[in-house]
């Protein structure tokens, strides 16, 4: 795959420091922009470098972030740029069917010897041993089970199994296809001595299959909230309280064909807002609409047909009878109703992009959409906090109105919306809340 040129920077590892702890040393600099030191081995390829260069790059313009929730006062820390970093690469995953050689936060069993990437189970009818690895950030209930590398590379892009040789949870057998996990390390990061230890579990105690990527912000300081081709534009941006990112460089999201073409997509602007977010499906509170006020004009456009009632104040009321949620406006504005039957089917296909799970959702009690990548991938990805965690979803943008409807009758009605979604066919038995 053709990549786009990247700056010049430290390629030689490092393989006398592993660098436990925190990414805070002094660090002397030899560019004036984004370094990457490759500590203990060095990636694969140059194609390695210069795509994981590219993605790090990128996620480095933003900042941590504090995520609001109104309904229950609660908030919690964002670090976007690892959530970004990770974003990204998942976009690519996506429009490749996840055939693809970079993995983001693949989860692994570490019960196992060696320990093994946990699988899509809602693929396994369809996809047998051939499916992708699961996007469940809690593939299974307990603590210490298991752990997620910000990256896995490949050897064999047409085999999407991560890990070494060995059985998955069928017994269906695989090569081995694990090339490189890598640890990015962003300014502040720290990486732990028993989070190392496992790390080396899973390449099977090979020094040479992990990486270490120190990451370095070797900008002047007056350009480092943002890269040197467009920090004019930000600052200009930053001080006219316009709601449109005006950047002219997309993400870099590469689809297939032509491999070194941007998707068309932009970061929604409260990613670099500075202050609390807040949560998208909570709606208008006291007729204020915080979550939705937080995305651009193009967004909102977006959502209006399907999700119209973010921006509207009501709420979702529950017809027994006709086994229908209706919105009930407070302002008139807005008219719309789902069926038990769409929305089960709406989360059939949710569940099938991101294996999410009942017990995953009951935790989801923040939302925001990241950005819609329209063509050709037809996804958006949201940024979710469940449980207090921060993790990116690739949601299909043709159910992007029922996912954000569930999460906020998960977050109002869970026991009338479990019942409907746990239930087989027929009449759906409802719990009292």
């Amino acid at each position: 795959m053709d990549m786009p040129d990247t700056l010049d920077t430290p390629t030689g590892a490092d393989t006398s420091d592993i660098s436990i702890g925190k990414n805070n040393q002094s660090w002397a600099c030899t560019t004036t922009g984004i370094e990457m030191m490759e500590k203990q081995s060095r990636l694969p390829t140059t194609e390695n470098r210069q795509y994981l260069h590219i993605k790090v790059e990128y996620a480095m313009r933003f900042p941590q972030i504090s995520a609001t929730v109104r309904h229950n006062g609660k908030t919690y820390q964002m670090n976007l740029k690892q959530i970004m970093m990770s974003g990204l690469i998942l976009a690519d995953e996506i429009a490749r069917n996840y055939y693809w050689y970079y993995k983001s936060e693949v989860s692994f069993d570490m019960r196992t010897t060696p320990p093994r990437p946990f699988l899509s189970s809602t693929l396994l009818k369809k996809d047998g041993a051939g499916r992708r690895h699961t996007t469940n950030r809690f593939p299974v209930p307990g603590k210490g089970i298991y752990r997620r590398p910000d990256v896995i590379i490949v050897k064999d892009k047409q085999d999407r199994w991560p890990g070494l040789a060995g059985p998955d949870t069928e017994g269906e057998m695989h090569v081995d296809n694990l090339a490189r996990l890598v640890e990015v390390k962003f300014p502040g990061d720290t990486l732990y001595e028993d989070q190392y230890k496992e790390y080396m579990k899973i390449v099977g105690r090979n020094r040479t299959r992990m990486t270490i990527l120190e990451i370095h912000d070797c900008r002047p300081q007056e350009q480092q909230w943002v890269d040197q081709v467009v920090n004019v534009t930000m600052k200009n941006w930053k001080t006219s309280g316009a709601k449109y990112w005006p950047l002219f460089l997309y993400p870099p999201i590469f689809i297939p064909r032509p491999p070194s073409t941007p998707v068309a997509a932009r970061i929604e602007p409260w990613t670099y807002a500075g202050k609390a977010v807040s949560d998208l499906s909570e709606g208008a509170i006291c007729g204020v609409a915080e979550g939705w006020n937080a995305l651009s004009k193009d967004t909102q456009q977006a959502l209006s047909s399907t999700a119209g009632w973010l921006n509207d104040g009501g709420e979702w009321l529950y017809q027994q009878g006709n086994q229908l949620w209706v919105w009930a406006s407070k302002t008139g504005k807005y008219v719309t109703s789902w069926t038990d039957a769409q929305i089960k089917a709406a989360w059939v296909e949710i569940q099938h992009a991101t294996d999410m799970t009942l017990d995953m959702l009951k935790q989801v009690d923040w939302v925001q959409v990241m950005t819609i990548i329209a063509k050709p991938v037809g996804i958006v990805l949201v940024a979710v906090g469940i449980g207090g965690l921060m993790k990116m979803l690739g949601i299909p943008i043709v159910v992007i109105g029922a996912f954000l409807l569930i999460v906020r009758l998960a977050i109002r009605a869970w026991r009338h919306l479990a019942a409907i979604l746990s239930a087989g066919a027929g009449t759906v038995p409802l719990a009292a809340d």
